[in-house]
């Protein structure tokens, strides 16, 4: 009788891939139709936000620039030395743009108008800054006075041919017609002699010309230092000085000067 061990024993067979394969498949679609089939349900409305209105927000303007307080607190600053700086380049004489500047901002200070103001009016009546000139009709000296007006104010002297005294007169008498008239242009057109148009030939063009003179000046004040070192920390930029003939009239009159009715004189010129 032979042993068990010695019994031939068949070799074991796995089964092959395809086989496998279906089997898997035939499970799967089994499975699937034995679960039970779930109620379809409509996904969970959502409910819109509210959305508030739209609010038109008005865009926020810049103040505008009151140039002629910026002049005021570059001549409290800086006294006559803006101005100074400016004059320098209108005469050769030295010294003669120190000494008309500080009586520019004296007098400026006594009639409380701006500097630049006074300035245009010396400018635009003698551009080369000559104290010793006489006009045609007799007037004398920077800002182009009449003879019959020396000594007529507190000026230190009457000598109309000397700086200050020049100065003096001349502002204290643009002074007195801005005080009657309560208008800048109306008292030029009067400082010019333009009462009624006769004469001074072109008279009427006389107020733009020193306004747009003195706009020009306020500009060169506000800029000092500006870039060179000299005005030092809080220099006023260019860009900040926004300068129309119409502020520049309401800045000066606004620096309680008298104002009353207006010179009937004066409306024809």
């Amino acid at each position: 009788m032979e042993s068990i061990s010695s019994q031939a024993v068949p070799a074991f067979r796995a089964p092959r891939r395809p086989f496998l394969v279906a089997l898997a498949v035939a499970g799967l679609l089994g499975g699937v139709e034995l679960t039970p089939a779930l109620p379809m349900t409509e996904p969970p409305r959502l409910e819109p936000l509210p959305v508030a209105p739209a609010v038109w927000t008005p865009p926020v303007e810049e103040a505008p620039v009151d140039s002629a307080e910026l002049e005021r607190r570059v001549v409290a600053r800086f006294e006559h030395r803006p101005l100074a700086r400016f004059l320098d380049g209108h005469t050769r004489q030295s010294g003669m743009a120190e000494r008309i500047a500080r009586a520019i901002v004296k007098e400026a200070k006594q009639l409380r108008v701006e500097p630049s103001l006074l300035t245009g009016v010396l400018l635009t009546e003698n551009a080369r800054l000559e104290p010793e000139v006489v006009s045609s009709q007799g007037a004398i000296g920077l800002m182009q006075v009449m003879r019959f007006h020396a000594g007529e104010y507190d000026c230190a002297s009457d000598d109309l041919r000397e700086v200050e005294s020049n100065i003096c007169h001349g502002a204290r008498v643009f002074g007195d017609y801005l005080k009657r008239t309560g208008d800048v242009r109306r008292a030029l057109r009067r400082y010019n002699g333009c009462v009624r148009g006769t004469n001074t030939p072109n008279c009427g063009r006389y107020p733009s010309k020193v306004l747009r003179t003195a706009g020009r000046v306020r500009y060169e004040l506000l800029t000092y230092g500006d870039g060179d070192g000299q005005g030092g920390r809080g220099a006023v930029t260019p860009h900040r000085a926004v300068i129309t003939r119409e502020r520049s009239d309401r800045g000066i009159l606004s620096h309680g000067l008298d104002t009353r009715e207006e010179d009937p004189n004066l409306r024809s010129g």
